[in-house]
């Protein structure tokens, strides 16, 4: 994992420096002011094109539709084209990211309508944070990335509900898609689900990943099933796949399972996931046309899956296999509920390895509670006087309402602090690039 990687999942190399401006978005704005708090742009368009490296754009509560950009649909000569109501053509740098936050995780609905194409075009910005957000109703996608992006976080997500519809195209419909010359994205802490169209195919997953430098950790995946929640496409190079929960797999193959592997990958890294299923399906990960080379697939749980990896036929190279675990029941909290913490006594408590700078899990409880690290999304915490408050809140939120809900205890809170190791690394690195990392908000100077 880079550096950099460490630091953001750390909590301490924050997207937006101490220079730099925020803008508000709101249903109840106008494009016309300022994008102050008391005078908020209508659309994040208006507002990605004000921010500079170094901003925030906080985007408050309510639904934001899908802004007059429309597909050209699935075939003709209109539909290679990406339409998206948020284009990012600006640029943050190392010291300085542009951030783009919901004000209330979730709250927040970026909702395409089955009109446009994708909500995001990523195009060929650059150190860029989209956090928090519900991601909805994509013609084709949810993100689009098909160009030269690179330094990109997507974290705390609900992307969900993409392509939902009858199509006959012969390319993937996807939560997540990155071209060939994208380039380090960390991808944390989102929820993929119900993705994919209504007709029979395979060529619609959660994430479609090409480029370089992936790192993939604590998401939930469920309900994918026209495709993967992954398929690692060719050319892929440099993955960390750890710590997410996958479930409910495209059924009916000989090829289905959860991780495609497709033409050639390099230096891949699959441990300490879970992959749950009730239909039984050949492998966790399966291959196709595959040539992979330096692969370890290590410290994952499958069940309802015959094995953890589908070699198939027409491939070359392997992937070394070591303390995986078969065939054990992860014992959720309720699964068809869609609520993947670990009960007490569940086989993935403690059996996960250690990953530097995954200091935290997908609601922000430290990493590790007990002897080890748990393996999947959610690393258990043990019931304390308080839990009953968070289990009721839960309750009336729904099962991935966690991330919001900041438990009474420290237990709960992502750090501020790094461990002394990453410490010692972020002050000689500040030391370094003699740069300030937080944030500060202020009066707004309207670009555009």
């Amino acid at each position: 994992m880079p550096a950099w990687m460490q630091l953001v999942l750390a909590g301490s190399l924050l997207a937006g420096s101490c220079h730099g401006d925020v803008y508000y978005v709101a249903t109840y704005g106008n494009d016309l002011l300022n994008g102050s708090s008391e005078g908020p742009f209508r659309t994040l368009a208006r507002a990605a094109k004000a921010a500079r490296a170094g901003d925030t754009v906080i985007v408050r509560d309510g639904i934001y539709g899908h802004e007059n950009a429309i597909t050209g649909g699935d075939v003709g000569p209109e539909s290679d084209y990406n339409r998206s109501p948020v284009k990012l053509e600006n640029a943050g740098n190392l010291g300085a990211w542009i951030a783009f936050r919901a004000e209330h995780k979730w709250g927040a609905i970026l909702d395409c309508e089955m009109l446009c194409d994708s909500y995001f075009d990523l195009y060929n910005s650059s150190y860029i944070v989209i956090q928090d957000f519900v991601i909805r109703g994509g013609f084709k996608e949810g993100i689009h990335s098909n160009d030269a992006a690179h330094h990109v976080v997507i974290r705390g997500n609900r992307i969900e509900n993409i392509a939902n519809r009858s199509s006959s195209s012969p390319y993937g419909r996807d939560g997540l898609y990155t071209g060939p010359n994208c380039r380090d994205f960390l991808i944390e802490g989102n929820v993929f689900h119900d993705i994919g169209r209504t007709d029979p195919s395979n060529l619609d997953h959660a994430l479609y990943l090409r480029g370089d430098d992936f790192t993939v950790v604590n998401n939930i995946f469920y309900n994918i099933p026209r495709g993967y929640a992954m398929q690692l496409a060719d050319g892929l190079n440099n993955v960390l796949i750890a710590n997410n929960t996958f479930a409910f797999p495209r059924a009916g193959s000989d090829l289905s399972g959860h991780i495609m592997l497709w033409k050639t990958q390099n230096n891949l890294s699959i441990r300490n996931n879970i992959f749950y299923g009730q239909v039984a399906v050949p492998a966790a990960v399966v291959r196709y046309l595959s040539v992979v080379n330096n692969c370890t697939i290590d410290h994952n749980l499958v069940f309802g899956a015959s094995a953890v990896l589908h070699g198939g036929v027409l491939n070359l190279g392997d992937c070394a296999l070591n303390a995986n675990g078969t065939g054990t029941d992860p014992q959720f909290i309720d699964s068809m509920r869609f609520d993947f913490h670990l009960m007490p006594g569940s086989p993935a408590l403690d059996s996960g390895v250690e990953l530097p700078g995954l200091i935290a899990d997908f609601d922000g409880v430290l990493r590790p509670q007990g002897a080890a690290y748990d393996i999947g999304a959610f690393e258990f915490l043990a019931p304390a006087p308080d839990r009953a408050v968070q289990d009721a809140l839960r309750a009336r939120l729904g099962p991935h309402s966690n991330g919001a809900i900041r438990a009474v205890g420290a237990p709960l809170i992502r750090p501020v602090l790094l461990t002394l190791s990453v410490a010692a690394f972020w002050l000689f690195y500040k030391r370094r690039h003699r740069t300030t990392f937080g944030r500060r908000s202020g009066t707004q100077r309207v670009r555009g």
